[in-house]
C-alpha cells in the first residue's frame, strides 16, 4: 500500500466523503484485503479533518463490512469481501423495519414468494443430480415429521435452502437465506400450534414443487409454487 494514497479532502467534506474515498481505493485495487489503514491520527492529518470525523467514517466502513477494526496494534484493516456480511446487514435492517412497523411480514413474504418462484425455475435448469437426490431425501424425512411442527419446519427450511443452492448462483442463495432466517424467526410463533392435517397439506405442496422441478416445465413450476404460496398464506393470514 502506497503511503501517499491519502490526501487532504476539499473543504466542507465530512465523514461520508472519507467513506466514498476509501471505497474508491478498494474498488480500484489500491487498497487490498488485509491492508492496514493508517492510524486515526494519521488519517485525520492526511485528510485535514478532525479525528471525530475519521472515527465516524471508520465506524461506517465497519458497519457496511469493508473494514475490520481491532484494538491494540492491529488497528483497522481492509476486509475480504464476503456476501454473507452484506446479507447480515440487510437482515438486520429488515428486522428493524418490522419492529418499528415500517414494513410487515406480509410485505416481506411477498418479496420472498417472487424470489422463490424464480429460484424454483433456475433449480429446474441447473440442479445437480446430487442436489436433486438431497431434496428427495429431505422430502422423505419431512413425511415422518408431519406430527411435529418444529421438526417439520427445520426440514422445510433445509429443502428450500438446497433448492436455492441449486440455482448455482450464490447471490440467490444469500438473498434467500437473509429472507428465510428473518421470516421463519417470526413464523415460528405463528405456526407452532398448527393442526397436523395442515402440515400434511404443506408437505404435499412441497412434493408438488419438487415434481415440477424434475419436470423442468415452467408452467408446472409456476403452478406448483403458486399453490405452495397460497397454502402458506392461508395458514399464516387466514381471512
Amino acid at each position: 500500500m502506497k503511503e501517499d494514497l491519502f490526501r487532504p479532502l476539499k473543504k466542507g467534506r465530512l465523514s461520508d466523503e472519507i467513506v466514498d474515498f476509501i471505497k474508491e481505493l478498494i474498488v480500484s485495487g489500491q487498497l487490498k484485503p488485509a491492508d492496514r489503514l493508517p492510524s486515526e491520527r494519521d488519517l485525520a492529518e492526511r485528510f485535514n479533518v478532525g479525528r471525530p470525523t475519521v472515527r465516524e467514517a471508520i465506524r461506517t466502513l465497519e458497519l457496511i463490512g469493508l473494514v475490520d477494526v481491532s484494538t491494540g496494534h492491529k488497528g483497522t484493516s481492509i476486509k475480504n469481501p464476503e456476501l454473507d456480511t452484506y446479507m447480515e446487514s440487510l437482515r438486520e435492517q429488515m428486522s428493524w423495519m418490522i419492529q418499528i412497523e415500517r414494513t410487515t411480514l406480509q410485505q416481506l413474504a411477498e418479496v420472498r414468494d417472487g424470489l422463490e418462484t424464480r429460484i424454483a425455475l433456475l433449480a429446474a435448469e441447473r440442479a445437480t443430480k446430487k442436489q436433486l437426490k438431497e431434496m428427495q431425501t429431505i422430502l422423505d424425512d419431512m413425511k415422518s415429521c408431519t406430527n411435529d411442527v418444529n421438526a417439520y419446519l427445520e426440514k422445510g427450511i433445509k429443502f428450500h435452502s438446497v433448492m436455492a443452492r441449486a440455482t448455482q448462483n450464490p447471490i440467490f442463495f444469500a438473498i434467500w437465506n437473509a429472507f428465510a432466517d428473518l421470516i421463519f424467526k417470526y413464523y415460528h410463533d405463528l405456526i407452532k400450534d398448527l393442526d397436523k392435517k395442515i402440515l400434511k397439506k404443506l408437505y404435499q405442496v412441497n412434493i408438488d414443487v419438487f415434481e415440477a422441478i424434475l419436470s423442468k416445465d415452467p408452467d408446472q413450476i409456476h403452478q406448483a409454487m403458486s399453490q405452495h404460496i397460497s397454502a402458506e398464506h392461508e395458514i399464516l393470514w387466514p381471512e
